[in-house]
């Protein structure tokens, strides 16, 4: 008989509430959007919540510690754009100090070991950082909808030199949209593997790693509505499976 495989652990990225929005009595508390966690699981893959949680001294034993458990990494969302007025909008490590320096060392590690990593929206965006490329300090305007996840916004062109592609097998494709701040370059040894119908920047994916993609917008709100939504879940987690 035939041994079944053990399915993949997933670690997902948790925000801390007071670095979202403002002080707290209590100390605050780490979250993720659920569908998140509901996305990775309904695929296929285990959820394990990951918190920045630490200090300089313990960062890198922390870190390798969740590199030696975890199977591939999900980089989430999560901000507040009120926060952000008139033109400009702070950068990814002001708004979220903390958070970010965790996320970064996660990142370049994780990537130093060829490991599985999707970001998604605040996640595509450290992507693109961390690994060089540049995000705009204007805010975007129309692209932040005012209707559930589930239903579209706006429509996307898929490159058809991206796994995105091949994974889809198609080029326009109607997405949702939740974000203030967008990309202005990729990192090199990425392709623009999404661009939105007024040119802002969707997604992004590296040529040199196994599996290192980005999406501004929200497959795991989408994919409850949208079965090519949840295609890219299930090509994460397969993945992670494979590595």
């Amino acid at each position: 008989m035939e041994e079944s495989k053990s399915k993949p652990i997933i670690g997902v990225t948790t925000a801390w509430s007071i670095e979202t929005w403002g002080d707290s009595l209590e100390g605050g508390y780490y979250y993720v959007g659920k569908p998140y966690v509901e996305a990775v699981a309904k695929c296929g893959g285990i959820p394990l919540l990951i918190a920045p949680e630490y200090d300089l001294s313990t960062l890198d034993e922390i870190i390798d510690n969740i590199l030696d458990t975890v199977d591939g990494l999900l980089f989430s969302g999560g901000g507040d754009s009120k926060k952000n007025s008139g033109k400009s909008i702070s950068g990814l490590r002001e708004q979220q100090p903390k958070r970010y320096d965790f996320e970064a060392e996660l990142l370049t590690k994780a990537r130093g070991k060829g490991m599985p990593i999707l970001g998604i929206c605040r996640g595509f965006q450290m992507i693109v950082e961390v690994f060089g490329g540049k995000l705009s300090n204007e805010l975007v305007e129309n692209h932040k909808q005012n209707i559930f996840g589930s239903n579209p916004w706006h429509k996307v062109e898929i490159d058809k030199d991206s796994k995105l592609y091949d994974i889809l097998k198609k080029e326009i494709w109607d997405v949702n949209s939740f974000h203030v701040q967008k990309v202005e370059k990729p990192p090199e040894n990425f392709i623009i593997a999404v661009i939105a119908d007024d040119g802002v920047i969707e997604g992004v994916e590296s040529i040199k790693d196994p599996f290192l993609a980005g999406f501004q917008f929200h497959p795991e709100e989408l994919m409850w509505r949208d079965k090519d939504a949840e295609k890219i879940f299930k090509w994460f987690i397969k993945s992670c499976t494979n590595k």
